[in-house]
């Protein structure tokens, strides 16, 4: 695929996909092995029939909730079994990893980087350009973020619709007939075995972290107190309250946490000009985003000044994980799969644990729904693309969320 090479951010390098099917069939390989050993993989026959009937000539997106640092392992393993090929959009700071080791890896496997945060328009085009080509299937989680939030799906960005429709919009100047399709899927995990020991240990490893005492309290309870204890507001959490009563107050005082950090950060930067109506995690993605081109650019900085930036970057990226925190999903009885996403997230965030690992071998149940053919939204694009990307958008999560549901 030609691809123009001109960058709107040229501090940041875009990494586009180079595709090597040498090391796409080790990977495959390596992936389907350790699946088998750790995240033993259920998918029917007449799912994957779904996938395969898709014309191989015409645009393909494949869009999943985004729960588990082990989405794109499932996603090689579709692509293994449906014999296609999948160019995956990444975050960019993965490509970074292992002193860039990890993004030659990732380009040859078929990943292209996205820019979280900015008006990354180089790799939006390259996206339209994989759609409209039609040999490859694209690979975009729109939740953005992983979630550790197995049964419950996060809003969708709505760049997952303007992509398909963009590359219909284009492709059919030249063939009247040509479409896309937006194909959801879902992803779920649930534990093998009981992990109520595991659990009990990871939480009193947190605990004593924490210097807090030992308890009686169920899991449940351990954990508010402990999302407390981070937010160095315990004393707003009375051991006498329903734990219904807790769990709300505590959404309440995760939120005036983010606020605070993304607020603080905010007025360092005025130029800006970011929106106080957006998304707390909308605004600290465009400041992160900021930040990091300013990083780029080696030489114009001290290095007290670089460490500040980085500071503020991962003082912002707490505040993006902590979105993720939703103690409500703990409410009631909650089964050990939310317990121990919970828990997982708490060892993110108290032993700055990039990816913490899950606390088990899992069953990784996948259902894949009906392709959404895009070529009928053509004419309620041209008059209001945005009002037509968010309303598509939200039925998208509505149908991953009820695939969930009904696993």
């Amino acid at each position: 695929m030609k691809f123009n090479k001109i960058n709107a951010n040229p501090a940041i390098t875009f990494r586009p996909a180079k595709h090597c099917d040498l090391i796409i069939w080790v990977i495959q390989l390596w992936n389907a092995l350790d699946l088998a050993w750790h995240n033993r993989l259920y998918l029917e026959a007449r799912d994957l029939e779904i996938l395969k009937a898709i014309p191989k000539n015409s645009g393909l997106i494949l869009s999943a909730n985004h729960s588990d640092e082990i989405d794109p392992g499932i996603c090689i393993e579709l692509a293994r079994r449906s014999h296609r090929r999948f160019t995956y959009m990444m975050n960019s700071e993965a490509f970074e990893e292992w002193c860039g080791i990890a993004g030659w890896w990732l380009q040859r496997l078929g990943g292209f980087s996205v820019e979280r945060g900015g008006n990354d328009q180089v790799a939006k085009r390259y996206a339209v350009d994989v759609v409209k080509k039609g040999h490859d299937a694209l690979i975009i989680f729109p939740e953005g973020e992983v979630s550790y939030l197995n049964d419950l799906v996060q809003p969708f960005k709505t760049g997952v619709v303007h992509i398909g429709l963009q590359a219909i919009t284009e492709t059919r100047k030249a063939s009247s007939s040509w479409t896309a399709y937006l194909l959801p899927f879902a992803i779920k995990y649930r534990y093998s075995k009981p992990i109520g020991l595991i659990l009990n240990k990871k939480i009193r490893a947190i605990e004593k972290h924490l210097m807090i005492r030992a308890s009686f309290f169920t899991f449940q309870e351990k954990i508010i107190h402990i999302m407390a204890k981070i937010l160095k507001r315990q004393e707003l959490i009375g051991q006498t309250k329903m734990v219904s009563e807790q769990l709300a107050r505590l959404k309440e005082q995760v939120q005036v946490a983010q606020i605070a950090i993304l607020s603080k950060i905010e007025v360092k930067y005025p130029q800006l000009q970011i929106d106080p109506k957006a998304k707390i995690t909308d605004r600290a993605q465009k400041i992160i985003f900021h930040l990091r081109e300013q990083l780029s650019r080696k030489k114009l900085f001290s290095s007290e000044t670089r460490i500040r930036l980085q500071e503020d970057i991962k003082d912002l990226k707490s505040a993006i994980q902590m979105a993720g925190w939703q103690p409500q999903y703990i409410n009631l009885t909650p089964s050990e799969e939310r317990l121990a996403e919970t828990v997982m997230k708490l060892e993110r965030e108290v032993f700055e644990i990039k990816r913490p690992h899950p606390l088990g071998n899992r069953d990784c149940l996948v259902r894949i729904g009906q392709p959404l053919d895009l070529s009928c939204y053509i004419e309620s694009y041209r008059k209001d693309p945005s009002a037509l990307s968010h309303r598509i958008a939200g039925e998208l999560r509505d149908n991953i969320q009820s695939l969930i549901e009904k696993m």
